[in-house]
């Protein structure tokens, strides 16, 4: 059985490479991507390494030819489950070693709705705001991140949760919308209004270096 699973799992990066290597922006080693449901834009994507995203994944660059690439950054050791919809007019960056469950949707941008002026449906433009995921991070099942959100290391985000503004490190916060439920590490400062730093020797990770 143990044969099996390391021939599948070589089977599964091989494939990963050959599929996608040229395509996306980068891609990193012993990455296993499942089906794809959508990619529009695959140069538009960077995905770091061990990285699994299991089927019906889409990645969606909102606005084709603009603005600065990759527009979506995965760190390493990302685990996403099925379903996952990521898209981005602007900026989407996922830290390392974050879980994400099923029938997530993060979106940096807003439709416009002009009552008497250009219909929805045929309308270029979008409200825009980066999103930042930090490392080591749960995203549970159904969750919807929206445009400007920020979600600090060491967060959890319950299921069925909508997230509309910035989550801070350490917090686990949940509901529609989102609120927090209680905090899991150091606690922020009343006096300078920032979390503790990393030691001085701490290695900062890749993606936000």
């Amino acid at each position: 059985m143990r044969w099996f699973e390391l021939i599948r799992y070589a089977w599964s990066t091989a494939r990963t490479r050959l599929l996608w290597g040229p395509r996306l922006h980068s891609l990193g080693a012993r990455c296993v991507l499942g089906r794809k449901q959508m990619v529009r834009t695959p140069r538009a994507v960077s995905i770091g390494s061990r990285v699994t995203i299991c089927d019906g994944f889409v990645f969606a660059d909102l606005v084709p030819g603009m603005g600065q690439y990759p527009k979506i950054r995965i760190g390493n050791g990302v685990t996403i489950l099925f379903r996952f919809q990521c898209n981005a007019a602007k900026s989407v960056v996922i830290g390392d070693n974050v879980l994400i469950a099923s029938n997530v949707l993060i979106t940096d941008s807003d439709h416009i709705v002009q009552p008497g002026g250009v219909p929805v449906t045929r309308n270029p433009n979008f409200i825009t705001r980066p999103i930042v995921i930090e490392h080591n991070c749960w995203i549970g099942q159904n969750a919807v991140i929206l445009k400007g959100v920020t979600i600090g290391h060491d967060s959890v985000i319950g299921a069925n949760s909508v997230v509309t503004r910035d989550v801070a490190p350490c917090s686990i916060v949940a509901g529609n919308p989102a609120r927090l439920i209680k905090m899991t590490g150091p606690q922020k400062s009343a006096s300078s209004g920032s979390f503790t730093e990393p030691a001085p020797n701490q290695e900062r990770p890749a993606w936000n270096q």
